[in-house]
């Protein structure tokens, strides 16, 4: 039953059942019907002779008169008279009259009889192996003697033709299935071919290869849609792949980078003897390093566990000035270090919905990098704004700013603008990255406008609650 596995084949076998369920419906609604039709016809010829017997006794016709009269019927005229039997009975079974080819032989009555009116019925016996259509009807005459009158004709032609009726429509059955089955075959396979195609293609694209698309051609259908669909896809998936490898490259970078620092001064220092302040120096150095790898793993390993599923983080009210506070506390080192004025203004209180340890990231990230690109001695202001729907807050600095040329870039990891933006100022390229994506999940947007040599400023807009 392998062929089954084929939509080709299972296409067909259903199109076939439905064709042949259709077509022995239509069969036995014709053999049915020709077959009532036909028997209808013999049925309205018995029923004239009963009807011409029934008058002439009535009459009080003789039984040899009855006889010339049946042999007038016109309906008879093109029948032969051998074929023509009938038989007159009293109610207590005595022939009081019969056809003479009867040659004094009864007419058996059958358990399959049919009841036409209320004393008339019919049936369908065999003389001599000849199969018969007979009808028998109960008459009461004048002189209050009851009369049975049976009549029959030869019933061969009639049994002759539904028997050949049915024979050609089973033979026809066998032929029209096994037409439906080759149609259906071919229409399956033809309607089909577009998935093959489909399949062909699809094959044939790789990691290598994801430059390839789907044909998308004919009309437009469910496979077109379906062609479509499988090719936005892989654009996503090239999009998705390609920055997999960028990400994978910029790893790499950074790490062989930082290794290579690392070596280079510890090879310098075992090169020969040194003094207590150079190797100080040296591990110092080294020591920067590794503060460096420590920070960029841990963000690196935090947007990988935390941005892959949205749907993780916990919502909940944030107070927005206990946010600041234990933001600027966190940041209160870095502040002091530099020697930078930190202005928070919050005109109102205002409550946040959302993930408060993402939310204190956010704003760590943001401000923290303020500080790391401010000279000493600038400022950084935290300006919160309160709509009727959401919180504006804006981040402004007076540092080294940002070409206009990199600001479409930024949010992408390990991106750095320039030189004066580099690793000497601490910065990994992940920052920005996170801070996108926790807006992002809070269902908010982040802006960024910066002018060289005077400044930065990032409004982020979230929900209010």
């Amino acid at each position: 039953m392998r062929f089954l596995k084929s939509i080709v084949w299972r296409i067909t076998i259903w199109h076939s059942i439905m064709f042949i369920f259709i077509l022995f419906l239509f069969s036995g609604f014709l053999y049915f019907t020709f077959s009532e039709m036909v028997t209808k016809e013999v049925d309205s010829i018995l029923t004239r002779e009963l009807g011409l017997i029934a008058y002439c006794l009535e009459e009080g016709d003789s039984y040899s008169k009855i006889e010339q009269h049946i042999n007038r019927l016109r309906s008879f005229e093109s029948v032969n008279q051998e074929e023509i039997y009938w038989i007159i009975e009293t109610d207590r079974g005595q022939i009081i009259a019969e056809s003479r080819n009867l040659d004094g032989q009864l007419i058996n009555d059958s358990e399959a009889l049919k009841k036409m009116d209320e004393n008339t019925i019919s049936w369908d016996p065999e003389l001599n192996g000849i199969p018969l259509r007979a009808m028998s009807m109960q008459l009461i005459s004048e002189n209050k003697l009851t009369y049975r009158i049976t009549v029959a004709t030869n019933d061969t032609i009639r049994h002759f033709a539904i028997d050949q009726l049915r024979n050609i429509i089973i033979i026809s059955n066998f032929v029209f299935l096994g037409i439906s089955i080759v149609m259906g075959w071919v229409i399956s396979k033809k309607t089909l071919k577009p998935i093959h195609q489909i399949i062909s293609t699809t094959n044939t694209i790789t990691a290598t290869s994801l430059h390839e698309r789907l044909p998308i051609e004919g009309p437009e259908d469910e496979l077109y849609s379906l062609s479509k669909t499988l090719n936005h896809m892989i654009d996503r998936l090239e999009s998705s792949f390609t920055q997999i490898q960028q990400f994978t490259s910029d790893v790499s970078h950074e790490l062989r980078t930082s290794l290579t620092i690392m070596r280079g001064e510890l090879d310098v220092a075992l090169n020969r003897n040194r003094s207590e302040e150079e190797y100080k120096d040296v591990l110092y150095a080294v020591l920067e390093e590794v503060i460096y790898l420590s920070d960029m793993v841990e963000k690196f390993l935090y947007l990988s566990r935390n941005t892959s599923n949205s749907n993780l983080i916990e919502r909940k009210t944030v107070d927005g000035m206990l946010l600041f506070q234990n933001v600027r506390n966190h940041l209160l080192s870095l502040e002091m270090k530099k020697q930078i004025e930190l202005h928070i203004q919050i005109p109102d209180p205002f409550i946040l919905f959302g993930d408060e340890d993402l939310l204190r990231r956010l704003f760590i990230n943001l401000i923290e990098n303020a500080l790391k690109y401010t000279p000493e001695g600038g400022t950084v202001e935290i300006i919160a704004n309160r709509t009727e729907k959401f919180i504006y807050i804006n981040v402004i600095d007076n540092g080294i700013g940002i070409s206009e040329e990199h600001l479409p870039f930024i949010f992408q990891r390990f991106y750095r603008a320039d030189d004066s933006r580099s690793r000497s100022q601490g910065g990994t390229g992940l920052g920005l990255s996170l801070c996108k994506w926790i807006v992002n999940v809070h269902e908010g947007t982040m802006e960024v406008r910066s002018v060289p040599d005077e400044g930065t400023s990032i409004t982020v807009k979230l929900l209010a609650y």
